[in-house]
């Protein structure tokens, strides 16, 4: 299969305007102006659901306002103009109430497509994570967890202009100076355009919309100030209105809401990541990426930048501006554009995506999409522990940590103690889904290899200061996909956001004699992401890192920690740095009264006790 430029050299006098070729592309007709895919060209359809394969606009349109007149958490607005006049529309996903269940004021998140006219997976794709919000929402997962704590903004497509002009003319393309340039190959918008394609300026002009940006306006080889270059980058920055109606769109949540921009382009099947310089706004959007993509076994690849450098790109801008992660997301195909689907391997078919590969396409951004959301929505944070009398149901502990005027505050709304011998269920209850589900089952996300139980121990000290540890065996524990009922165990409000076991108090152990207890949690949420080791203090976003997001040690380094916070017992001691340091004892037989028959999931046999200081004769040194 012959190039484009390759067929350029068959093109006759009649198939040309004003010196630029026009070509129609076909499934495998091979006369000098045809261009054969080797599939069916695709062609817009009228559709409000998805199909297999793409819609028009009009259709695209219409399903955002749908979906606007029929969830309430679905805003519309409109945030500025084209150059030729179309309302740009922008869409906010959110319960609306600016506040996290944990009591954080909501972080935001933007995602733009339809940049680049002729790349038609990218209004699919964005309208793609709409509807699986929405669709999703009920579920009480993911999904629901984002809508209640994030506020996501979506501009499905930017350049309506050019990508209206692409749907006029969809199996037509131009070709000028050796590159395809109008019809279903436009890729700027339409400064300086009219609507058909019969004169050069139509094939030559317009503005590269992902040229027109700050800071790195005009700075690169990869931007053009030649009218004709296809990425000619305009006459200033953010000369174009539908850059500036972008930039307004930031604005729909506060700017120090922002943690996470995202421009959906294709194709290469990468993403392309400004760096900054800030080492740890850096770091942190190393990881935030390294999560998208592992969403799909990292079918998708990276492209970090040199620091401080850029191309005028949207996420050049946001990056700068912000101090956020912000990425050029890429989609497929690869490198290899539709040979990758059995196409005839045309130089610039990957812009022209196979109508059966589209859905798919779809569905795989659209997790990689929400789990980016996931990641910088809210750091994890163990919430609640509830603790029953397993024989008779009775709450006996219930401690939360509750919204104050300075932070949290951890109440308990009941508190009696412990006893030995008795068979306890305990609930943990975190403030999102922890763990990822095939088909409903508990499993690891994909690509990242998470132990799936916490690990956990009672750690405390003596009314001496003597220091003790319980370990705790939580393997026969469960991540819950049910809700609680008065009776039952289950999730508190998401899917895996509860976490249920049980166990007993060793008859050695006097709650008596204690002068501080403390539940030790350690365990990631799905993305590998540790606990904030204080909930007292609300984590949040600021100058390109986390805030008091403490780790095991009390250090603010984005990494956090185990979680010591939930005292049964307090002696009022500081949180980190309080405990003495553990030094490992000699092994202690258990005494032989001790039951190890016990059922439920919670036997004595599940303990390792370390009880210096509380057997005759043992003490730890502190």
């Amino acid at each position: 299969m012959k190039s484009l430029s390759g067929l350029l050299a068959l093109a006759v006098i009649a198939g040309s305007v004003n010196g630029a070729d026009v070509f129609t592309y076909t499934n495998d007709q091979t006369d000098a102006l045809n261009i054969p895919l080797g599939y069916n060209v695709p062609i817009p359809v009228d559709s409000l659901s998805p199909i297999d394969g793409f819609r028009t606009y009009s259709s695209l349109n219409a399903r955002h306002q749908q979906l606007v007149s029929e969830a309430d958490f679905i805003q519309g607005q409109i945030i500025g103009q084209t150059f030729k006049g179309e309302d740009i529309w922008a869409y906010t996903i959110s319960d609306g109430d600016g506040d996290t269940h944990s009591g954080a004021i909501e972080a935001s998140t933007l995602i733009n497509g339809g940049i680049h006219a002729r790349e038609w997976q990218s209004p699919e794709a964005v309208t793609g994570f709409m509807e699986t919000l929405f669709e999703q929402r009920h579920q009480q997962y993911i999904a629901a967890y984002l809508v209640d704590n994030l506020k996501m903004m979506f501009i499905p497509v930017l350049n309506i202009d050019g990508f209206k002009q692409t749907q006029r003319f969809p199996t037509q393309v131009t070709n000028s100076i050796g590159s395809p340039r109008e019809g279903r190959m436009r890729r700027k918008n339409l400064r300086g355009v009219d609507f058909d394609i019969n004169t050069d300026a139509d094939n030559l002009f317009g503005i590269d919309l992902n040229r027109n940006n700050d800071p790195y306006w005009a700075a690169s080889q990869r931007s053009s100030s030649i009218q004709t270059s296809l990425i000619h980058h305009g006459s200033a920055p953010a000369s174009e209105p539908e850059i500036a109606a972008l930039v307004n769109a930031a604005t729909l949540a506060p700017p120090d809401r922002l943690r996470l921009f995202l421009d959906v382009h294709s194709f290469s099947q990468i993403y392309f990541t400004p760096m900054t310089g800030n080492s740890r706004r850096d770091s942190i959007t190393n990881n935030v990426i390294s999560n998208m993509r592992a969403a799909n076994d990292f079918k998708y690849a990276y492209g970090p930048g040199p620091a401080g450098r850029g191309i005028g790109t949207t996420a050049d801008y946001f990056a700068a501006t912000f101090d956020i992660p912000s990425a050029t997301l890429e989609t497929e195909p690869g490198q290899n554009g539709a040979a990758e689907y059995g196409g005839n391997g045309v130089s610039h078919d990957g812009f022209i995506l196979p109508n059966d590969q589209v859905r798919r396409m779809v569905r795989e951004t659209t997790r990689a999409t929400l789990t980016g959301f996931y990641t910088q929505a809210e750091k994890p944070l163990l919430e609640q522990i509830n603790i029953r009398d397993q024989a008779s149901g009775e709450i006996v502990i219930q401690g939360s940590w509750l919204p104050s005027a300075n932070g949290r505050e951890l109440v308990f709304s009941r508190n009696t103690g412990l006893h030995n011998a008795i068979d306890y269920a305990i609930s943990l209850s975190f403030n999102k889904p922890m763990r990822w589900l095939e088909n409903d089952a508990v499993t690891s996300f994909p690509s990242r290899n998470i132990t799936i139980n916490p690990a956990l121990q009672w750690l405390g000290a003596d009314n001496e200061g003597n220091a003790i540890t319980l370990d705790i065996d939580a393997n026969g524990g469960h991540w819950q996909t049910t809700p609680a009922t008065a009776t039952t165990a289950g999730f508190s409000r998401y899917k895996t956001d509860t976490f249920t076991f049980s166990t007993r108090l060793p008859d050695t152990l006097d709650w008596t004699l204690l002068a501080r207890m403390a539940l030790t949690v350690e365990t990631v949420d799905m993305v590998n992401q540790s606990l904030d080791a204080n909930p007292a203090t609300v984590v949040d976003w600021e100058n390109g890192r986390w805030q008091n997001y403490e780790n095991s040690g009390g250090s603010l380094l984005d990494t956090g920690g185990i979680d010591r916070s939930f005292r049964l017992l307090d002696d009022g001691s500081e949180l980190f740095g309080s405990l003495p340091p553990v030094v490992q004892p000699p092994v202690v037989e258990p005494p032989p009264s001790i039951d190890n028959s016990s059922s439920g999931g919670g036997s004595l046999g599940l303990w390792t006790i370390l009880l210096l200081g509380l057997l005759p004769g043992r003490r730890r040194l502190g």
